[in-house]
């Protein structure tokens, strides 16, 4: 069996039985690690070592008697050497390439924290961590490609120079990210962090100040974040997300001062909480499954095109209504060609201005009433009456609901027969029709009146028939407008015919007018 270390390029012995050196193979947690045969020590030792090789690969001091491997060592291991060596050590960048950085504890005269402080920089490429966190806050660094196995805390460091200007990139976090605080529980990030990261578990920033952008992504792909959760934060910069796959996001008594951007991705469920969005909030064709909006402000542009709401696939509970509940819109809203499978909620938001539901779909009958009445009135507003008019007719379905539970009355009475007769005015066919039918009904009349149909029917109450029928026909003789049109002897029967008739008409012509008006 090999004694030397798998990876390329590195001639150290394996460590016990692994097929890598101590600086290479895998780690474990700390307890485990701190009996493992002195681990966490040989490490150490041989990180010293590997630094050292860096440091003295490539460069030649001008004062190697001064400045050597064992003086460069001796600094690193007992903090004690020269201003020549402390200065050479300090200006010293070291690239940490696939190493395997085990859990750290600050008590032990083996943190290797120690030594990656006294370092310029640290280029951290493809390497792997049990550790929680690397707290180098005056040290230049940058994680390619790497690996996070334990949760991980995000620190303040300086930012070492590369191409995307990020801390993170390519890397993937199987646990949980959290942002570190300060002993006043407050944090303050001003470097960029993620490019095209991955991460398994829940991505938290809580109660920092965030002055740089969290996301600079370069993929088309989908980016993964199982959760993530963005709590009593400002942030400056500019945040954008897009092609997010996302199982859950919170965003709860936040601030953000610049444009957010969340489109074309995937998340199942979204809360945004007491946040101020003080610039543009863009969502374009994103798919939404629970999505819930609540006491927060939009200042700026807000765009929902072609967004899909309650959209997961399959008979899924995160499909729900979706809701913005006592939020405050100062600007324009965008929500041209969404689609809402269960609904919308707008009844307690604050609209400064109409916004655009052009080509929307609604497509459950949980939008409340308030709602439909808002959408109907944005398209009045703009002179789409066409499209008013279908929202109206929601409208009033959702008012007839309200109805149901009351008792029967005029309101209603008026309320049916507008519904039967026209569907709201949505309808001219529908009058048409119901003028057909009642003109065959006068006409049969007519005839059943000129045969004395009901005189032969009933001869036993002709009398009582003759009196009655003359007491309504003189009342509607007395009606000057209609007097000349009433049919003799039939005058009440033609005055509730014309009413009727005119009804119709009046409804055919409004239900015309709203089909045709611009």
């Amino acid at each position: 069996m090999s004694q030397i270390c798998s990876i390329d390029d590195c001639a150290r012995e394996v460590f016990e039985s692994a097929t890598e050196c101590v600086l290479h193979c895998k780690k474990n947690d700390y307890s485990h690690d701190f009996q493992n045969n002195g681990i966490l020590r040989k490490f150490y030792d041989a990180l010293i070592e590997y630094i050292t090789e860096s440091a003295f690969e490539w460069k030649h001091p001008d004062n190697p008697e001064i400045v050597n491997a064992e003086s460069f060592k001796t600094y690193l291991q007992e903090g004690v050497g020269s201003d020549e060596v402390v200065n050479f050590c300090n200006n010293e960048i070291t690239v940490f390439t696939f190493i395997f950085f085990p859990c750290r504890d600050s008590r032990d005269n083996f943190d290797y924290l120690k030594l990656l402080r006294k370092i310029k920089g640290a280029h951290f490429n493809y390497c792997k961590f049990t550790a929680h966190s690397v707290e180098i806050p005056k040290v230049e660094a940058f994680f390619q490609d790497c690996e996070f196995f334990q949760w991980w805390s995000i620190t303040q460091s300086k930012l070492l120079g590369n191409v995307n200007n990020v801390l993170y990139q390519n890397c993937k976090f199987r646990e949980d990210v959290s942002s570190y605080l300060d002993d006043d529980h407050s944090a303050t990030l001003d470097i960029p962090l993620f490019n095209n990261c991955s991460f398994d578990k829940c991505l938290s920033f809580g109660s920092v100040s965030l002055k740089k952008p969290i996301f600079n992504n370069t993929d088309d792909d989908l980016i993964k974040i199982h959760k993530l959760r963005i709590e009593n934060c400002k942030i400056d910069e500019k945040f954008v997300l897009n092609k997010l796959n996302a199982e859950y996001i919170l965003i709860e008594n936040s601030e953000f001062k610049a444009k957010l951007e969340l489109k074309e991705g995937l998340i199942d469920e979204i809360e945004l909480i007491n946040t101020n969005f003080n610039g543009l909030f863009d969502s374009y064709s994103t798919e939404y499954g629970r999505f819930y909006c609540f006491k927060s402000i939009f200042s700026d542009f807000v765009g929902f095109e072609k967004c899909k709401f309650a959209a997961l696939q399959g008979d899924n509970e995160l499909n729900q209504l979706s809701i913005f509940r006592y939020v405050t819109f100062l600007s324009f809203t965008n929500f041209r060609n969404s689609t809402f499978v269960q609904g919308i909620d707008l009844e307690n938001t604050n609209l400064k201005e109409a916004p655009n539901f052009l080509n929307i779909d609604v497509l459950s009958n949980n939008t409340n009433r308030e709602t439909l009445r808002i959408i109907k009135d944005s398209f009045d507003k703009i002179g789409n009456h066409i499209e008013a008019n279908k929202f109206f007719v929601l409208e009033m379905a959702k008012y007839k609901q309200g109805l149901s539970n009351k008792p029967f009355n005029q309101e209603k009475l008026i309320f049916w027969l507008n519904e039967k007769t026209s569907n709201f005015g949505q309808s001219y066919l529908l009058p048409t029709l119901w003028i057909v039918f009642f003109s065959v009904i006068y006409y049969l009349l007519i005839l059943g009146h000129e045969s004395n149909l009901l005189y032969n029917l009933v001869p036993s109450a002709n009398e009582a028939i003759s009196s009655v029928s003359n007491v309504f026909n003189g009342i509607a003789e007395n009606i000057i407008p209609f007097k000349k049109l009433l049919r003799e002897g039939m005058e009440f029967t033609s005055l509730v015919f014309y009413v009727i008739f005119a009804s119709l008409i009046w409804q055919t012509i409004v239900a015309v007018k709203r089909h045709t008006r611009r």
